[in-house]
């Protein structure tokens, strides 16, 4: 017996429909090895007392008008849900520090629609860090983890967030959202 497939067409914006991607396991020594990078960091910022820039991208996928997604990450030495972001680098402004880092992290190209959404002081560790939020909504391609350094990446309702996500997303979260005045602090 023989089966009769019809092609199905591609739904309207079904590029603009975000699939989880099949997330990568963490190898088990890199994994080790950045985790103890990420602390031998702190340790260096307690002695040198940098000051570092940061940026972060606030990833929104609005294609749904009734409850947007945020795009969240896992990384593989620190837990929780972050958003995707990272060190700011020599003769990069602040806004191609953003792009790089998301491309680097997640694998998407960030296009138009950025608006800065705050400048924060972050003190932990020794460090003067002070990182800047960009809400992005003009974006493309597909999120996906490397599996190394960012162990999961996944698309959220705002109304359906993970509860382990951490609380300086979650402020940045609030704030965006307008439910909270922008602070100074992390």
């Amino acid at each position: 017996m023989t089966a009769i497939v019809t092609p199905r067409k591609p739904e309207p914006d079904a590029e603009r429909r975000i699939q989880p991607a099949a997330q990568p396991t963490p190898r088990p020594l890199l994994a080790r090895l950045l985790r103890l990078a990420w602390i031998g960091r702190g340790l260096w910022h307690r002695v040198a007392r940098p000051l570092t820039m940061g940026v972060r991208a606030l990833i929104v996928d609005d294609s749904d008008p009734e409850d947007h997604r945020v795009l969240l990450i896992r990384h593989s030495y620190v837990g929780g849900w972050h958003m995707p972001g990272g060190g700011v680098g020599r003769g990069e402004t602040l806004c191609e520090a953003m792009r790089r880092e998301v491309r680097e992290e997640v694998g998407l190209i960030v296009e138009s629609d950025v608006q800065p959404l705050g400048v924060y002081a972050r003190f932990r560790h020794g460090a003067s860090d002070h990182v800047a939020v960009f809400a992005v909504r003009g974006w493309s391609g597909t999120p996906k983890a490397d599996g190394v350094e960012i162990v999961e990446a996944r698309f959220f309702a705002l109304s359906h967030l993970p509860a382990d996500l951490s609380p300086a997303t979650r402020r940045r979260l609030e704030e965006f959202l307008g439910r909270k005045p922008l602070a100074e602090r992390w």
